[in-house]
């Protein structure tokens, strides 16, 4: 854990290198392991203001070993975040793929998928990069290729795929207008070129052109506003699916091939997007805020609670210490039926709630809560008081990311593709039931994607309970990064900046307490043999 850009991914990775180095092999499967993080972070991670490789996802990585030897592996991932697709902030990119797309394809294959200048496209808001950029995007491309042959996947299914991603990039520059005979909206005439080339998703037309104004919108501007909704949430569920769709074929390739009667060990490693603080924050900063309160939780839990609980229980002469609890905060957010969350729902349920009405009702109900402030200044918003900090919220959105309401035809426009992959990404349109955001937050860790049914981007992933639960019965280790600096520079260490973070992730307390305490706890056995 840490912040955002702290060296969380970079540590997995040499955790990672480092067992497979002491499990002294070199099996095709501990190569095929060490590829999938570089695979999954060109598809989810992405630049952002506070660190050039940003992962916008959480995953946890299961090892499987027999006898020192690594059997198996599996993967889970958490929170996509979606949003990123179609709409980035000032100094921040797309999820780099999109960027090594452009910068690896050769003109044929381009011109084969459609594709023209990256300064065309609304959803990389027009922007690419220097050449050097370029050069090192197409050593990347060529690095997420070989990682996609080295793992297992097919040629046609490497072409599918960014056929699709090619088609959601075209799909940005979609606009529309009114049809002034029938009074409905149409495609505009001039993004019918970018319509066509879309033409993966295959009957997209069926769905975005002359759609009828309905009582919920009576006006044509409003009408094309829907359309464009409609628009983007075809990319982000797309985008969404292919995500989901890398991460189960990565687990069918790593799957174990060993004798179901045999007892297999495990080393689980989770590494989650770090807690984030930015000039506008989101709904999705929130969701990433609120899995880090519940991480921070469970250090406190391990690391105080349970630990000084057992020198008591021994009844051994200790001074208790005390550490700061961010129970008060989760309450906030998690409590029923009037916790952030709660009254969220409550919001979303209701078709005449608006951003502002479900912000009066937080103002109303967490008056005089110490973890709450009221938004100041004409910014629809509000502040929380987390374990790291303040963070402002904007609450524009809020409702809409929650509710993730998608047009009911859109299913049947994957599920009838010519495209197999977009075929079988429609096809899991139907798993599950719809999920709100209180009830995935209470059965949880709250590594959440507050969004509803899209959390679940396939059917055998696991649920975050079995995460939690999983987390609280092994004996877990803590890796701490700390960030050294704010402005992204190597070599550089900022003492304000570091001795902030170690005061708010407890790490003062928790260097007493290994002080004070016992920190080698060996069995009765273990010490008699010793």
């Amino acid at each position: 854990s840490g912040e955002s850009g702290a060296g969380k991914t970079e540590s997995t990775k040499l955790l990672l290198q480092h067992i497979m180095n002491l499990c002294k092999g070199n099996s095709q499967l501990e190569q095929q392991i060490l590829q999938v993080n570089p695979l999954l972070e060109a598809f989810g991670n992405a630049q952002t203001v506070m660190n050039d490789n940003s992962s916008r996802f959480g995953k946890y990585i299961e090892l499987r070993f027999q006898k020192n030897t690594v059997r198996g592996a599996k993967l889970s991932e958490y929170l996509l975040e979606k949003s990123r697709v179609v709409q980035q902030d000032t100094g921040e990119r797309n999820f780099h793929i999109f960027y090594y797309m452009f910068a690896g394809l050769s003109s044929e294959e381009k011109e084969m998928y459609g594709l023209l200048d990256p300064s065309l496209y609304r959803y990389i808001s027009g922007q690419f990069g220097t050449w050097d950029v370029a050069q090192r995007w197409k050593h990347k491309y060529q690095e997420v290729c070989n990682a996609l042959d080295m793992v297992g996947f097919q040629e046609q299914e490497q072409v599918d795929m960014q056929a699709i991603l090619a088609g959601v990039l075209s799909l940005g520059n979609v606009t529309f207008e009114p049809e002034e005979s029938s009074g409905s909206v149409k495609v505009s005439e001039a993004s019918r070129g970018w319509l066509r080339a879309a033409a993966v998703m295959d009957v997209l037309s069926q769905l975005v052109c002359c759609v009828p104004c309905s009582p919920w919108s009576p006006s044509v501007s409003c009408c094309c506003s829907l359309c464009a909704d409609a628009r983007d949430s075809i990319a982000k569920v797309a985008y969404g699916r292919v995500f989901g769709w890398i991460v189960c074929k990565v687990n069918e390739l790593l799957a174990e091939n060993v004798d179901p009667e045999v007892e297999l060990r495990e080393i689980g490693i989770l590494d989650i997007f770090g807690f984030e603080n930015f000039a506008v924050n989101r709904f999705e900063q929130l969701c990433i805020n609120l899995a880090n309160e519940q991480l921070q939780h469970f250090f406190n839990h391990h690391i105080f609670q349970l630990e000084q609980a057992a020198y008591k229980e021994e009844e051994l002469p200790w001074e208790t210490i005390t550490f700061k609890n961010n129970e008060p905060i989760l309450n906030l957010l998690l409590a029923k039926p009037l916790g952030l969350l709660s009254l969220l729902d409550e919001q979303s349920a209701f078709p005449q709630a608006t951003d502002k009405t479900f912000v009066d009702k937080l103002n109303s109900s967490f008056k005089g809560n110490v973890h709450f402030q009221p938004g100041r200044g004409r910014v629809l918003g509000f502040s929380i008081i987390h374990y790291a900090g303040k963070v402002q919220y904007t609450a524009g959105g809020f409702l809409e990311k929650n509710r993730d309401t998608l047009p009911a035809n859109i299913r049947g426009l994957f599920i009838n593709s010519v495209t197999p992959l977009v075929t079988s990404l429609g096809s899991c349109f139907g798993v599950g039931k719809q999920f709100t955001l209180e009830k995935i937050a209470h059965r949880a860790l709250a590594v959440l994607w507050l969004a509803g049914l899209l959390t679940f981007l396939c059917p055998h992933q696991h649920s975050l309970m079995v995460l939690m639960e999983r987390m609280y019965s092994a004996n877990p280790h803590f890796v701490r990064c700390i960030k050294p600096n704010s402005r992204k520079e190597p070599g550089v260490v900022d003492s304000q900046v570091v001795l902030l973070q170690l005061r708010y992730n407890g790490l003062l307390e928790t260097i007493r307490i290994r002080r004070d305490g016992f920190s080698w706890r060996p069995s009765f056995e273990e010490f008699a043999e010793r």
